[in-house]
């Protein structure tokens, strides 16, 4: 659908269901089973429609804060499903959104807060950065709740969501070890990221729990936007390592181009993993192996989080659980039963 406008009747058509119940389930109709709903909003999401809440005029909102490098227009950025998320499980509740992007001088300030006036805001979602204390202070009177991807705030108003980075990596480096990989090299995001921190320590974590030792030269750090990983991908492969966990899907296709296009075989001399389940990552050559998070689910579990926020219900974070999706990027060098998991 590319180029194109994707329209309701052309969701109904791809899954063979009437125009009324795909409007139903994008809407928030109530009138239909979640799994029909599901399924039609994975199917929207793949094709490129967004849910469109603004034709509407809402008595009751919230606000999507997005800044930095979570992006939304199109299918492959990180943010679209999770902005459909919000949307549908808003719309279900007859409650609009409102997104908007923040720039460098309000990141420093924090003079954003001045957006919330007025606009009968029930709470704020964060993507990308974590909110400023001078907004935080400032809401704090209002008693409207926050819920924050992939950061912490030290505040009963503020609530993490995202999915379980431990796991995911934890799992990552598994799997490769199942293959056959005692030689694991990372590549992370930038180093003071909260993600970055807790993926590369659930990485050496990972490595002493299957008695596998790290070499620092084979961890480097770079930037989420891809910045830089040649020069960081090439020498992690001169160390020798034979598999590379990345964490990001972005990383990790950058880093298949780089590799290939400096002559190496992947997966022949080096396997790669992802993380995230981004369209690019199945369209890469070779399919890239990652970890899934179900964004459409991490949004949909942002509104109920505030939702139970405003009612009182004090949340300090929801870990959703990453899934393996295996591809074409690792090698099987042999293959191991993995260690029993301690009781």
């Amino acid at each position: 659908m590319a180029g194109k406008n994707v329209t309701i009747q052309d969701i109904a058509d791809r899954l063979g269901m009437a125009k009324s119940t795909v409007s139903k389930a994008l809407s928030g109709g109530t009138d239909i089973s979640e799994k029909t709903r599901e399924r039609i909003l994975g199917c929207a999401s793949e094709m490129g429609y967004q849910v469109k809440t603004g034709r509407t005029a809402y008595s009751r909102n919230l606000i999507v804060f997005i800044y930095g490098s979570i992006h939304y227009d199109k299918v492959d950025q990180f943010g679209y499903e999770i902005i459909l998320g919000i949307q549908a499980a808003a719309a279900e509740q007859g409650i609009g959104v409102n997104i908007v992007a923040i720039n460098d001088e309000e990141l420093k300030t924090g003079s954003y807060y001045s957006i919330m006036s007025g606009g009968n805001y029930e709470g704020s979602v964060f993507l990308g950065f974590k909110p400023h204390p001078v907004f935080v202070e400032h809401i704090k009177s209002f008693n409207i709740p926050m819920v924050v991807l992939d950061n912490y705030v030290d505040s009963p108003l503020v609530a993490r969501v995202g999915c379980d980075s431990a796991e995911g990596i934890r799992q990552a480096v598994r799997y490769l070890w199942s293959k056959g990989h005692d030689r694991i090299g990372f590549l992370g995001g930038e180093p003071d990221s909260i993600v970055t921190i807790e993926r590369k320590q659930a990485y050496s974590d990972a490595l002493a729990e299957l008695g596998l030792e790290e070499d620092p030269a084979a961890v480097k750090y770079g930037y989420f936007s891809a910045k830089g990983t040649k020069k960081r991908i090439l020498e992690i492969a001169e160390t020798g390592v034979t598999a590379v966990v990345c964490i990001s899907d972005l990383l990790a296709c950058t880093a298949v181009k780089e590799l290939i296009h400096a002559g190496y075989s992947v997966p022949g001399d080096i396997s790669v993993t992802g993380y995230d389940n981004l369209p690019p990552s199945e369209y890469s050559q070779p399919p890239i192996t990652t970890l899934s998070q179900n964004r459409i689910h991490i949004g949909k579990t942002a509104f109920f989080m505030l939702q139970q926020m405003k009612n009182g219900i004090h949340i300090k974070s929801v870990m959703l659980r990453p899934e393996l999706i295996e591809r074409e990027s690792v090698r099987e060098i042999c293959s191991r039963e993995l260690p029993k998991e301690k009781e």
